[in-house]
């Protein structure tokens, strides 16, 4: 690698120097709570990405380090493909981030990025294993060159083990894990949820581990590898329904809690928790004589066990009434109840503005969108939408120039086709 764009960029006894970020990115916005933390995102699809963004909600300095051709997700969707836009999938998990695109097989943009892991606090990525240390860019290599880097990596099935070189994905991790099988018997097809919770549950980990990390480096003064893997998550995201199979040998059903019941204009969900007589509420709520004095239902885990005979009992009922009119009387006795609502009733309701859990986020090729925001507030440093997604490489020289970079170290970078 030859070191003449490092000797363009930045004076070495100043790597710990902060970055400086466009004032239109950020003018608007408060500080974040971890304003002034640098991270590296090498990485796609989803564990990753959400990671960042989560760290970029919160005010980090994220960098999306993409190869030429962009992120796999960004053209994920059908729809994006037929309009040649941003995709859903990726506008989800894009904010927050300013993007470069390098070709790290490029020994110009090899030598970029090692300049960026110099002065950066986190560099995070979701390859399998022996990708990056193939590149020269694993935890060894990197810790060595940055004592004070924290180095975080998502895996499929673990970083070591008869499974690590196998591709991860959610579903496959569901699959793996026994969440597809959770709590069915024996004769009912597996199923796999329509949201990828794995995906979800990983990013969130990957990020608890790296603030943990943060706080511990204030008294070490050095970072550490910080690892996960979506199997880990999957069986994590189990723990009750794995001590009712380790300490009891019962398979857990939570599903059987609960009844999802027609109304005349909709769906309602009843759960048969925590109350004593959950039936016998229920049969006062809707005006019928009371069936939880029979013995076959005289418990609740009796009435449990005969779901499906309640449900056709109070059917005639529920379908008299509109979907409201059930709310209002299963809440009058107190017992636990929902609508089941789409999604766009959802994150139209009041509750959903009140939480200000939906971000207003500039998508390209499609304006201002409501989109999910983090579900997490803070009083002094709130998180906020700093960065809109934007095309691959968009931010290209505006982070070079913040690292310090002149404009002839990146018109030389971009000859050597460090950018692709």
């Amino acid at each position: 690698m030859t070191a003449t764009i490092a000797r363009h960029s930045i004076e070495r006894s100043n790597l710990r120097e902060r970055p400086v970020v466009s004032d239109k990115a950020t003018a608007s916005v408060a500080r974040g709570a971890l304003d002034g933390l640098i991270v590296l995102e090498v990485g796609m699809v989803m564990q990753v990405p959400l990671a960042g963004q989560v760290l970029g909600d919160f005010g980090a300095d994220v960098i999306k380090i993409e190869r030429p051709q962009g992120d796999i997700t960004r053209g994920l969707d059908f729809e994006a493909t037929r309009v040649g836009g941003m995709s859903a999938y990726y506008a989800a998990m894009g904010r927050n981030k300013r993007t470069l695109a390098l070709d790290l097989k490029n020994p110009a943009a090899f030598e970029i990025l090692l300049t960026l892991v110099d002065r950066a606090d986190v560099l995070m990525h979701n390859f399998r294993p022996g990708v990056m240390e193939r590149l020269g860019l694993g935890y060894k290599d990197l810790s060595t060159r940055n004592p004070r880097l924290i180095y975080a990596a998502g895996f499929g099935f673990g970083e070591t083990g008869p499974l690590a070189d196998r591709p991860g994905q959610d579903m496959l991790a569901q699959a793996f894990s026994g969440l597809a099988r959770g709590g069915l018997q024996e004769h009912q097809p597996p199923q796999l949820t329509n949201s990828p919770i794995v995906d979800y549950g990983a990013a969130m980990s990957l990020v608890q581990g790296i603030l943990a990390a943060v706080i511990e480096r204030q008294t070490s003064g050095r970072g550490q590898l910080v690892s996960t893997s979506l199997f880990d998550v999957s069986l994590a995201m189990q723990l009750c329904e794995i001590a009712s199979e380790s300490i009891y040998g019962v398979k857990t059903d939570w599903t059987r809690q609960a009844m999802l019941v027609r109304t005349a204009d909709g769906w309602v969900a009843v759960v048969m928790l925590f109350r004593d007589n959950p039936l016998g509420l229920l049969c006062q709520a809707l005006d019928l004589p009371d069936i939880s004095t029979r013995p076959e239902l005289a418990t609740r885990e009796k009435q449990i066990e005969n779901l499906t005979a309640i449900q056709e009992y109070c059917a005639p009922a529920l379908m008299t009434l509109n979907t409201s009119e059930v709310l209002d009387r299963l809440a009058s006795v107190d017992l636990l109840c929902s609508p089941v609502n789409e999604i766009p009733e959802a994150i139209s309701h009041p509750q959903a503005s009140q939480n200000g859990i939906m971000w207003q986020v500039e998508v390209p090729g499609r304006g201002v969108v409501s989109l999910a925001g983090l579900p997490v507030r803070l009083s002094r440093t709130p998180p906020a939408v700093r960065i809109h997604p934007a095309p691959i490489g968009a931010a290209t020289e505006e982070v070079l120039t913040s690292f310090g970079f002149s404009e002839q170290a990146i018109q030389e970078a971009r000859s050597r086709k460090a950018f692709g």
